[in-house]
């Protein structure tokens, strides 16, 4: 009778056992955090991208599909991959550390996910992309940009070089073009693997880069100015400055003269600058005595306004060299779908 008490007894404990060892299914979604969003750093780069709230979710449902269990420390433990910042409130309340794409640490405890199923990295990795806004200032040796001024980039140089060789490049309509596709003047989004060398200027590998769609009205005043810069062609002669004046111009920003200025050099491969007539006389650049600009024109454009909802541009415009050497109009240009025709009346010559 002991006998088969003890026996049964130790059935009852090895039953136990066997219990205790089984291996719990583990799921994000078991540690109940209350972030508000998701910082990811990469442990190979440094790179840190602080996630948005809609991001945020979405990588959290991604991994809380995932099931883990409990298991040893890996054999080669050589660093962790990604580390995941859960946040609240501007401070880290827990982090999970993805170790490979089977395995991640959470609060000290190594967790495998199960044989047939392994972690997406490239979305991870994607994650910790920087992806800034740039104003492209030269493509003749390799692609030039100026940040935005708002970006951390423009933080660490106000110029960039970007290497291109590996990127993809799309265009307005998401299609991939080349390289060649990039314009002086242009407006895009770099994406990059965070990793700015600090040189002067910085540089940047991108991976992806998106040429964002044209700004109409800068569009149509570097038609206007294109129009009026190819009449009377012989004021143009020996000329290596294009000056703008700009100021009763209220329709467009400071940034957007700034494009305006970089298509213009991208389309004439001369020097343009923003300049009053006084101001190029200050400079010396003008001649007042003698009303003449021996090395540029200065284009001037007035009573400019912008009807958004029929796309049309009405302006007076002139073209000055020197006082017995300029040329104006009143114009009208409008956006018929694919280019801007302009129109023009009051036509003048001195």
């Amino acid at each position: 009778m002991k006998r088969k008490m003890y026996l049964f007894l130790s059935i009852l404990l090895f039953s136990g056992i066997l219990v205790g060892c089984t291996k719990k299914p583990f799921s994000i979604e078991n540690t109940k955090l209350e972030f508000t969003n998701i910082e990811v750093r990469d442990g190979t780069t440094g790179n840190m991208v602080s996630l948005d709230e809609n991001e945020s979710k979405e990588l959290y449902n991604y991994l809380k599909k995932i099931v883990f269990t409990k298991g040893k420390s890996p054999e080669q433990n050589t660093g962790w991959r990604y580390a995941l910042d859960f946040m609240a409130d501007g401070k880290v309340i827990d982090t999970i550390m993805i170790q490979d794409e089977s395995i991640i640490k959470y609060r000290n405890y190594f967790y495998k996910t199960d044989d047939d199923t392994t972690m997406d990295l490239d979305y991870i990795a994607s994650l910790c992309k920087s992806v800034f806004k740039a104003l492209v200032i030269d493509n003749n040796n390799g692609l030039l940009v100026k940040p935005d001024v708002n970006s951390n980039e423009f933080r660490s140089s106000d110029k960039i070089s970007i290497g291109t060789g590996s990127a993809i490049i799309y265009d307005e309509d998401k299609k991939e073009v080349d390289l060649n596709e990039i314009q002086i003047g242009d407006v895009i989004n770099i994406t990059y693997n965070g990793i700015i060398l600090e040189s002067y200027p910085a540089q940047i590998t991108a991976d992806y880069i998106n040429i964002l769609e044209s700004n109409l009205l800068i569009d149509g005043y570097a038609t206007i100015i294109d129009d009026i810069y190819n009449l009377d062609s012989g004021l143009n002669s020996g000329i290596n400055i294009i000056a703008l004046d700009l100021t009763e111009i209220t329709n467009l920003s400071e940034t957007d003269k700034e494009i305006l200025l970089m298509k213009l050099y991208g389309m004439y491969g001369l020097e343009v600058k923003e300049s009053t007539f006084d101001q190029l006389a200050e400079e010396g650049l003008i001649n007042k005595e003698e009303l003449y600009f021996p090395t540029g024109i200065i284009i001037t454009i007035s009573n400019s306004e912008y009807k958004e909802d029929i796309e049309t541009l009405r302006y007076d415009i002139r073209k000055w060299r020197s006082g017995l050497g300029a040329i104006g109009y009143k114009g009208n240009a409008k956006f018929d779908g694919e280019k801007w025709i302009i129109s023009s009346e009051n036509m003048w010559v001195s």
